[in-house]
Parts: structure tokens; sequence; C-alpha cells
């Protein structure tokens, strides 16, 4: 995803790249980004930022928060399978500083949250709930933080407690106990960038909503549209559904 977000910057005419935050060892080409500073000193990075894009991993976003609130840097974050205190620490960055955080940064997964919420609400517990979902094989969460999101906005909007109601069992089939359970079905295969579908089921009719990857690059285009909202904006935490809905680039 880092390798998406430069390649997105550097087709955009109204932004450019400050700064890459390196492994230790890591190299940035410089014919690519001349102007860029490329570090494994994440202040050094964030000095020359306008506004950060965190697409790491889980173990570094703990220190990305602390420094982007201690520089008041502005950050778009994408990254999942975040843990309770590393959410803890987001909600005080977002106190001090703009920050948009959204486990997918499709525009469409965006609306199909809200299409998934309108649903749930309309039809509820008398229709049998399932979330599908395929990513590549290379994917270590299961099941993918979109998925769980489009349970959590599926359980809210049926008035349920999302832990009470989530089946999923890894490499297998998870049972149905009642017919109010959120069944979570995973595969991972080949090089899928992502699909999801969301199956509302009764004895005679069925509804699936249903989003579509077939690049990447999408993430990093969501990305960068947000970041260019967010520098706008007071501090807080944001959501894509946020963007969407206030946006006036």
């Amino acid at each position: 995803m880092g390798q998406e977000v430069m390649r997105t910057i550097a087709s955009a005419d109204d932004v450019e790249l400050a700064g890459v935050w390196l492994r230790r060892g890591g190299i940035l080409e410089p014919e690519q980004h001349p102007a860029a500073t490329a570090s494994d000193n994440l202040e050094e990075v964030l000095r020359s930022a306008d506004v950060a894009i965190d697409f790491s991993l889980p173990g570094a976003t703990s220190q990305i928060l602390d420094t982007a609130e201690k520089l008041a840097t502005p950050l778009v974050c994408g990254v999942s399978g975040l843990d309770e205190s590393t959410n803890l620490l987001m909600q005080r960055a977002a106190s001090a500083i703009p920050l948009l955080y959204d486990r997918n940064m499709s525009l469409g997964v965006a609306v199909l949250k809200d299409l998934v919420g309108r649903a749930a609400a309309r039809l509820g517990e008398s229709f049998a709930a399932e979330i599908r979902e395929t990513h590549h094989a290379h994917k270590k969460d299961a099941p993918s933080g979109t998925a769980l999101v489009l349970g959590e906005v599926l359980a809210r909007s049926r008035n349920q407690n999302f832990a009470d109601v989530m089946r999923y069992e890894p490499g297998g089939r998870a049972g149905r106990r009642a017919a109010s359970d959120i069944v979570f079905r995973v595969t991972r295969q080949g090089e899928v960038p992502g699909e999801h579908t969301v199956e509302f089921r009764s004895d005679d009719e069925s509804l699936e909503l249903r989003h579509r990857v077939t690049d990447r690059r999408v993430f990093a285009t969501g990305a960068l549209q947000a970041a260019r909202w967010l520098v706008r904006q007071k501090p807080g935490l944001y959501r894509m559904s946020d963007f969407l809905a206030n946006n006036t680039a």
C-alpha cells in the first residue's frame, strides 16, 4: 500500500510526497521522489508533512499516533487489526489533531456500509444475515477489518450487541445458533484485492449487497482524497462516511 500511495501522489498535480517512513535499512529510490525525506526517524519525516497517511502495521500505529499528536500533524490511518489500547491512543490523539480512521478507504465501501445499515434496519432479524469476504492468500487477519465493520454496522442497525451475534470459525463453517446471528465466511486465495458480500435471506427471498475491488490502488486514491479534506478540519475522529457527507472538494 505504501507503494500505491506514492504512485497515486506522483500522478496528482496538487500534492507532493514530503517524506516516507522507512524500516531501518530501507531505501527509497531518489529518482522517483527527489524532494522527499526518506528516513527511519519518524519525527524527521512528519516535520516536513502537512498530513500523514498510515498503511503500516498494527505494531507501528501507536508510535505514529504519538508522533503525529506531538507534531500536530493531521493523520489518515487505514490500518486494520488494532487492539483496544491503540484505539484508546487514537481517541486521545483525535482530541488534539484531525484524525481520519477507517479500515477501508474505498468510497464504494463507505456507501456499502450505509446501504447495509439501512437494509438491516428495515428487514430486521427476520432475515438471516451472512457476510462473505475473499482476499489474497497473504492477508493475515480474518475476518477482514472491512467485514467486521460491516458486521458492526449490521448489528447496530438491528439493535444487537455485535459480540453476541457474531459467528466465525477459522478454517471452517460457523454454525448459526439463532436466526439473529451474523455468520462470517472467509476465503483466502490468489491475489484477490478484496470482495465483500452481505446477504439478507428469508424463507421466500434474499437480498445481496456486494463490493468488489479490481485494483488495490482504490484504497490509496481514497486515502489521498480523505487527506485533502482532512487538513481543513478541526481536531476530531473522522470516518470515510464523514468525508463523503461533508466533502466540498
